[in-house]
């Protein structure tokens, strides 16, 4: 990856707690070829303590991403708020796993822009109908109603490709 502004300098810091803020906007989604994501106003404050050989960052992700909703593609903003931990230890990269992370001795930046990615992306819902979360969002019913003439059911009874899974059906009850 190129040059990014998610990297945390490392090597001079003193052992101790130190602060961080970054802000993740739509941009960052685009160059990370998220495309169901169409803009994002994110703010990352990381609470790093740092040890001799051990990281510990604490991350709090707070903000709104635009997305389509899944049901009439309408746009909306949702919000999140996430906390996060990471462990960073010095060693063999390959030895990395879900819970901690090992970067090469003598590595003086972190970068964190995966793991950036990673905590919004599972900060999302997985099914984004807002109008099922919030009341006061409306579906595009324009959308709605052309999905409904599109979609007939008799179409799917009619179909002779489904005859045989009907008739298994009708067995079974």
């Amino acid at each position: 990856m190129g040059k990014t502004k998610y990297i945390i300098k490392t090597g001079g810091l003193p052992v101790g707690n130190h602060e961080f803020e970054f802000e993740v906007t739509g941009a960052f989604f685009k160059e990370n070829d998220a495309n169901d994501i169409l803009d994002a106003k994110v703010n990352i404050s990381a609470e790093l303590l740092k040890q001799n050989n051990v990281l510990q960052l604490c991350f709090t992700i707070s903000g709104t991403v635009k997305m389509d909703c899944d049901r009439c593609l309408k746009e909306f903003d949702f919000p999140i708020h996430s906390e996060e931990k990471l462990v960073v230890k010095y060693g063999n990269p390959k030895d990395s796993d879900d819970e901690v992370l090992v970067v090469a001795e003598g590595e003086t930046d972190l970068n964190i822009t995966q793991q950036i990615y990673e905590f919004i992306i599972t900060a999302l819902p997985y099914r984004k109908v807002p109008c099922e979360i919030d009341d006061t969002f409306e579906c595009d019913e324009e959308v709605i109603s052309k999905l409904n003439e599109n979609s007939s059911t008799e179409e799917i009874e009619n179909n002779p490709v489904w005859d045989k899974l009907n008739k298994i059906k009708l067995n079974k009850n």
